[in-house]
């Protein structure tokens, strides 16, 4: 009987150990993702081209500041952030007339700048 026991014991501490090592490589995989940096066309410019049309999208018949230019946009980059980041209604806001970015999208102009606001 005690050797069952101790099968069992000893067969719930590897069960444990196991699955406490698979969770914090999953955290750190996470933690890792979390803080790369975004890229300018990878990341930041398919957000802009769905949540900055037309008005800053001369292509779209946009004439506000031309976010499709990368060296412009890097150049607004702080203010894109600090914009995007007010409430509705606040002189200022963007989108104007719309709602307001997701968390997870304004996280990804948040990692554009945070990285040095990389083109690539």
């Amino acid at each position: 009987m005690k050797k069952v026991f101790a099968f069992l014991f000893l067969s719930a501490v590897i069960l444990f150990a196991a699955c406490a090592k698979k969770q914090t490589a999953t955290a750190s995989t996470a933690s890792t993702n979390a803080t790369s940096a975004a890229t300018y066309t990878a990341e930041v410019l398919p957000l802009i081209q769905a949540k900055c049309t037309p008005c800053h999208l001369p292509s779209k018949g946009g004439n506000k500041t031309n976010f499709e230019d990368y060296e412009i946009t890097k150049k607004h980059a702080a203010d894109i952030v600090r914009r995007i980041q007010m409430e509705p209604g606040q002189r200022g806001f963007m989108p104007a007339k719309h709602d307001k970015l997701s968390a997870n999208e304004i996280t990804v102009f948040k990692k554009w700048l945070d990285g040095n606001a990389a083109e690539k």
